[in-house]
């Protein structure tokens, strides 16, 4: 039974590391193959991760330690009765080994135990807290690239649809049906979008160092294709209910648990503290080596009396009390934070969701109509230009926002599978 309780420390370590990253998985990429090899590869190669994890293994490999009794006293001398250097040349002359072993009160030990268990479970909680925020790093980042990469086919979209357009009011200017300043218009469009373009580049320039940064690659790598985000459909994207949220949250966030974990382990440490009032033991032997004389043997039994409690151990039980209050406040204070995280974080999801879901049914199909009607009427010279173009930089600007629209929901719904609730 005592190896099972010492194993326990390790088997939750592993079973946190293993974990996966979230109760209810609502990132709409989470099984895409590409994504899933990238957030493996960041996994398997984080030094940040690797760093949490062996400092949870050092608090585990603590635990055993504090349990072991402290260290004995041997002792090796030699007595001279004043008679003669060679044992035995009286009663008090010889080569003797003293052993001394100091024996903490009942209970003791084992207390000291559980406050260092309750650390490596904060720890192993925290290396957790690392896993979670590395995964939302690589989903964010690739959420980015996916981003540059679709505004950067936006950008080339736009630019067909604007050049043809600019073909269109040139040929009616050269047969006096437009005026120079549309076809003007038209070209200081087509520079604008170049420099959209530019910017797209540097976008997706940084979102791909970002990655490698994360998954440990050489500058420069080349990040792998994925899939477009515009083919992300928000009618099929999950949106959790707030109970469905909520539920579990002290659990599954893990600066709450490790809140929660830092609050056993004071409550453990105050035990400690009033287990210190009691006095610890002493107990020793000696053998005396008299040479022909017949050998001697002492057995001490000693106390270590807290005589200056009132300065040292009682005021130890007032900070262990104290320090418990303010872990108790704490975890209180993160659950409350985490709570309302949480649902500032669903609110975010489901608006990005239902905003997407609109532009999607409605604003996009009335915009390409719009787009059709203004430049059939500017053919038939029954509108003037102005209407053509406003109506395409009124379509072009609500699918950029469309698509800004899905990388919100790829943000948010990241956020919440990685309980970025005790920010």
């Amino acid at each position: 039974m005592r190896f099972v309780r010492q194993l326990c420390p390790a088997l939750v370590a592993v079973f946190i590391a293993s974990a996966p990253v979230a109760a209810a998985d609502v990132f709409p990429l989470a099984d895409d193959p590409v994504l899933t090899g990238l957030v493996g590869e960041a996994l398997a190669k984080s030094p940040e991760l690797r760093m949490a994890s062996e400092a949870a293994a050092a608090a585990g490999a603590r635990v055993r330690q504090v349990s072991a009794l402290p260290d004995p006293t041997l002792t090796i001398g030699y007595a001279n009765g004043g008679h003669g250097w060679a044992p035995g040349s009286d009663d008090d002359t010889g080569v003797g080994v003293a052993f001394t072993q100091a024996l903490p009160y009942p209970g003791k030990r084992a207390l000291a135990e559980q406050v260092l268990s309750r650390e490596a479970q904060e720890a192993n909680h925290l290396t957790h807290r690392a896993r979670l925020d590395l995964v939302y790093r690589v989903r964010r980042a690739w959420a980015d690239l996916l981003l540059a990469r679709e505004n950067l086919t936006l950008v080339a979209d736009q630019q067909r649809a604007t050049r043809d357009i600019e073909e269109l009011t040139r040929s009616r200017y050269a047969v006096g049906l437009a005026g120079q300043s549309d076809v003007l218009r038209a070209q200081a469009e087509l520079a604008r979008l170049d420099q959209m373009r530019f910017h797209e580049l540097g976008e997706e320039e940084s979102a791909t160092a970002e990655l490698n940064r994360l998954l440990v690659r050489p500058a420069g790598t080349l990040a792998p294709e994925g899939p477009r985000l515009g083919v992300l459909d928000p009618k099929a994207v999950r949106v959790p209910d707030r109970d469905e949220l909520l539920a579990g949250l002290d659990e599954t966030t893990p600066v709450v648990a490790a809140g929660t974990a830092r609050v056993d382990r004071s409550l453990a440490a105050l035990a400690l503290a009033r287990r210190d009032l009691r006095p610890d033991f002493m107990a020793g032997a000696s053998y005396l080596n008299r040479g022909s004389l017949p050998d001697m043997f002492t057995i001490d039994v000693g106390i270590v009396a807290p005589f200056y409690k009132g300065r040292k151990q009682k005021l130890a039980v007032t900070e262990a009390e104290a320090r418990l209050r303010s872990d108790e406040a704490a975890r209180d204070a993160m659950r409350g934070r985490a709570r309302a995280t949480a649902e500032r974080g669903l609110a975010d999801f489901r608006a990005s969701v239902l905003e997407a879901r609109t532009y999607a049914q409605g604003v996009l199909t009335v915009d390409a109509l719009a787009v059709e009607s203004a430049i059939a009427s500017f053919q038939a010279g029954k509108a003037p230009f102005v209407t053509v173009l406003e109506a395409h930089n009124a379509l072009y600007r609500d699918r950029w926002q469309y698509t800004d629209l899905l990388f919100h929901v790829l943000w948010h719904s990241a956020a919440l599978d990685a309980r970025m609730t005790g920010e």
